[in-house]
C-alpha cells in the first residue's frame, strides 16, 4: 500500500526537522500498487485570467544527510516507544528486504535514468556488502545510504522507529517531554526561532510566541564553534530549564520553564489585521500539512475571524511551511478553490488528476487572497501556493521557492520501515509548461526576504505590501 507526500520532507541543514505526514496504511504487507487517492467528483470551475510569466532556471540548494535522525523540533526529543516489528537480523531476511527496496526504486522511481546512477551496479555493490555481514542498525544505515545516492533531495528511507514516530505525529497523538515549540534554525545568528507554540504547553504558559528567538539554554550557546546544533532543551519530564529568549526589537530575557508532556496538535495562528484603507484581512499562518485535523482548525479560524464582521480578504502565510501529505493539502485548499488542479505524472506518463471539492467558509472561496512564500516554503506548501496562482485565485508575494515539489510515494515493509520515493511530478492545469521542480514557485511580486526572528505582525514588509494590494482591489 502506498500513500503520497511531496518534496522536502525534512528541512536539511545540520539536523533535520522531521515534522511531516506519514502513511496510515497497513504494515502487514508491502505492495507497490498506488493508493487510489482522489475519490471526489470534479466540479466545474471558471478559467482564471492569470497569464504565465518567464521563469528563470534555478537549482535547489538543499543537501540532504545520508543518515538523518528524526526529532520533533531542533530542540526537543520525543519519548516514543516504537511498535515491536520483526527486525531483519539474518542474512536471508536482510537480502529479502533489500531486494524489495531496490526493486521498488527500479520499477517506480520518477527518473528512469536514476539521475545518472547505475542502479544495477548499486545492486551488485550492496549485495556484496550484505554478504560480509552486518547488524540491524548497520543494515538500516546502509539502506539510507543507498536511497541517498539517488541525489534528488527528496527520496528517503525511514527505520521502523522513525516511521512509528511519524504516524503518531500525523494523528496528533505523539507526546513528549519538552517545552512545546516548533522552531527553525538561524545559523547566521546562532539561535533558533519559534515558528509555532503548541497549545497548553509550558512554552505557551511562559509567554513564548512565534518569532521569538532562543539564544541560549541554561546559559550555554545552542551552536558549537563548528556551527553544529546542540540539543539542550531536551530533558526529563518535571525538570526545569532556563532559556534566554529574545522577542523582535526587545532585549534578551531569562525564562524558567518546567518540562512537561506535550502533544503535537498543530495550531493555526490567526488574527484580523486592518489595512490603512480600513479593510478587515484575515491572517493565517500554516506551518505544514502534517496533522490530519489542521484543516478543521483552519476552517474554525476563518469562521472566528469573520465574526462579527465579514472579512475583506485573506492572507495565507506559507513562508515557513514545510509541506506534508496530499490529503491534508487537499482539505486545506478546498477552502479556497475547487475542481481539477492539475495532474501528477509518473515516468511512464500516466496522469492522475488532482481534484478537490470546494467548501466555502465565510466567503473563503471568493475573497481576495494573498499567499506569502519564501525559501522555507517546501513541498505541498509550494504546490498549494502554485495551484492558487495557476488558477488566478491568489496573488503570490515573497521569494522564489527552491522547487522541492516531486511527489513522494510511501512504501511500507513488514519490518515496519518505510521507503519514501520520488514517484511523480506535478503539471499545473492552466499552465502545463510551468516546471516548478526546476524553477520553483515564482511570486507575482518579489519582496526582499525577512528574518523570521526579527519581524512581527506590525513590522513585516510583506504584510505592509499586502495591505496596499487589498486597498487597491
Amino acid at each position: 500500500m502506498s500513500k503520497e507526500y511531496s518534496g522536502q520532507f525534512m528541512k536539511t541543514k545540520t539536523f533535520f526537522i522531521a515534522f511531516f505526514l506519514v502513511i496510515l496504511s497497513a504494515l502487514a504487507c508491502q505492495s507497490q500498487l498506488p493508493l487510489a487517492w482522489q475519490t471526489q467528483t470534479p466540479s466545474p470551475t471558471s478559467s482564471p485570467t492569470a497569464t504565465a510569466t518567464a521563469k528563470p532556471t534555478r537549482t535547489p540548494t538543499i543537501t540532504p544527510s545520508p543518515t538523518p535522525t528524526i526529532t520533533l523540533t531542533p530542540t526537543e526529543t520525543p519519548t516514543i516507544t516504537p511498535t515491536a516489528t520483526p527486525v531483519p537480523t539474518t542474512l536471508p531476511e536482510q537480502v529479502n528486504l533489500f531486494e524489495q527496496i531496490w526493486s521498488t526504486v527500479k520499477n517506480k522511481y520518477l527518473y528512469p535514468d536514476f539521475n545518472g546512477l547505475d542502479w544495477d551496479a548499486v545492486h551488485r555493490e550492496f549485495v556484496a556488502r550484505l554478504t560480509i555481514g552486518m547488524g540491524p542498525q548497520q543494515f538500516y544505515e546502509s539502506m539510507k545510504e543507498m536511497i541517498y545516492r539517488l541525489n534528488d533531495d527528496h527520496s528517503n528511507y525511514w527505520t521502523p522507529a522513525e516511521f512509528e514516530l511519524e504516524k503518531k505525529l500525523y494523528a496528533g497523538s505523539a507526546k513528549y517531554a519538552g517545552i512545546g515549540i516548533f522552531t527553525t534554525p538561524d545559523y547566521e545568528n546562532k539561535r533558533i526561532v519559534i515558528i509555532l507554540v503548541f497549545r497548553n504547553s509550558p512554552a505557551e504558559a511562559a509567554g513564548l510566541k512565534p518569532h521569538d528567538s532562543i539564544i541560549a539554554v541554561n546559559g550555554e550557546a545552542l551552536f558549537d564553534d563548528q556551527g553544529n546544533y546542540k540539543s539542550l532543551l531536551s530533558g526529563a519530564e518535571g525538570t526545569y530549564v532556563t532559556v534566554t529568549v529574545q522577542s523582535p526589537g526587545e532585549p534578551p530575557r531569562l525564562v524558567a520553564i518546567k518540562r512537561e508532556r506535550v502533544d503535537t496538535r498543530m495550531p493555526v495562528p490567526h488574527q484580523v489585521l486592518m489595512t490603512p484603507g480600513g479593510k478587515r484581512i484575515g491572517y493565517l499562518l500554516l506551518a505544514g500539512f502534517n496533522d490530519e485535523y489542521v484543516d478543521n482548525r483552519l476552517g474554525k479560524a476563518l469562521e472566528e475571524m469573520s465574526t462579527p464582521s465579514a472579512l475583506d480578504g485573506i492572507i495565507l502565510d506559507l513562508r515557513e511551511n514545510m509541506g506534508g501529505e496530499a490529503s491534508i493539502a487537499s482539505s486545506v485548499l478546498a477552502y479556497f478553490t475547487n475542481g481539477n488542479l492539475g495532474y501528477f505524472v509518473d515516468r511512464y506518463n500516466h496522469k492522475r488528476p488532482w481534484v478537490i471539492k470546494g467548501i466555502d467558509k465565510a466567503g473563503s472561496q471568493y475573497k481576495p487572497m494573498v499567499v506569502l512564500i519564501g525559501k522555507d516554503t517546501y513541498s505541498f506548501g509550494e504546490l498549494s501556493a502554485g495551484v492558487l496562482q495557476d488558477r488566478g485565485r491568489a496573488y503570490l508575494m515573497g521569494e522564489t521557492t527552491d522547487g522541492n515539489v516531486e511527489l513522494l510515494w510511501g512504501y511500507p515493509f513488514k519490518d515496519g520501515s518505510l521507503l519514501l520515493l520520488a514517484h511523480e511530478k506535478f503539471v499545473p492545469y492552466y499552465h502545463p509548461d510551468w516546471d516548478w521542480e526546476k524553477n520553483g514557485i515564482i511570486p507575482d511580486l518579489t519582496i526582499p526576504p525577512a528574518n523570521w526572528g526579527e519581524i512581527t505582525l506590525t513590522n513585516d514588509l510583506a504584510l505592509e505590501v499586502a495591505y496596499v494590494y487589498f486597498d487597491s482591489h
